[in-house]
């Protein structure tokens, strides 16, 4: 359920990717050592969750992109919606608490080495 949450994280403006991603990594660990092996491996997540695990941060062309969606997105849907103006204010709050979030979580350099794989394929 975890990763379908985060899917859907990817694409809809008010839901969060990452914890979800983080949430379902922890509970595959605990409960299916294989299906938590696959999660590392996947092209999708892998790289993020090992940039995670080993530096805890992610990196600064990562962070680029979420904003950049974050925003396009958001302001589409600001757009092309028919909401009360005081229910467009509150989602541009939770964006703005979301958008903070992110930006506290510490970056690296697009240069840093890759974390190493500690997955047993």
């Amino acid at each position: 359920m975890c990763v379908g949450l985060a899917v859907l994280g990817a694409v809809l403006p008010i839901l969060p990717t990452t914890p979800f991603l983080l949430l379902a990594s922890w509970c595959f660990f605990r409960g299916s050592p294989r299906i938590h092996a696959w999660l590392h491996r996947s092209k999708w997540f892998g790289p993020t969750l090992d940039d995670w695990g080993h530096y805890h941060g992610i990196r600064r062309s990562m962070k680029y992109r979420t904003f950049g969606m974050i925003g396009v997105v958001v302001a589409a849907s600001l757009v092309l919606s028919s909401l009360p103006w005081w229910l467009q204010y509150g989602v541009l709050g939770l964006v703005a608490i979301g958008l903070y979030v992110v930006w506290t979580v510490p970056t690296l350099p697009d240069d840093a080495p890759r974390a190493p794989r500690t997955i047993v394929q």
